[in-house]
């Protein structure tokens, strides 16, 4: 067993898991779905990630600036991704999140909490959500 497997070596698990999907359900038409908002000073202030596949979003990250906050940046984020899921042919998006980071802000937002994981770390959830687009 390799304990650190090269990047070679995990690019192969990676594609031969990516065939045998393809073979059961057909071609994931993955596409990378990643926006980014600046300040004046043309730096970054926030940015979400993700991508879309099989007719969902998924969102890896959406950060803010924490002086950026309570802005509408993260909303004007998250609406902007999901109109673009939707132009992909989407009907559904799935993210996580940590009770430290915004479950709250995602529940504002239409989503809704299907799984928790406890003491993740010690003491603290992670959340899975939907939304319906």
């Amino acid at each position: 067993m390799n304990y650190n497997p090269t990047e070679e070596e995990i690019a192969f698990v990676n594609s031969a898991l990516a065939k045998f999907n393809e073979e059961k359900v057909g071609a994931d038409n993955h596409e990378l779905l990643n926006i980014v908002e600046y300040d004046g000073n043309n730096s970054i202030i926030a940015g979400i990630l993700g991508g879309t596949y099989w007719g969902w979003l998924h969102i890896d990250i959406l950060w803010v600036a924490e002086k950026c906050r309570k802005q509408g940046i993260g909303s004007k984020l998250l609406k902007a991704a999901e109109e673009e899921a939707k132009k992909r042919g989407c009907h559904s998006v799935h993210l996580d999140t940590m009770s430290w980071q915004a479950p709250e802000f995602n529940k504002m937002h239409g989503y809704k909490i299907i799984s928790e994981l406890e003491n993740i770390p010690a003491g603290n959830k992670k959340f899975h959500l939907i939304k319906e687009l």
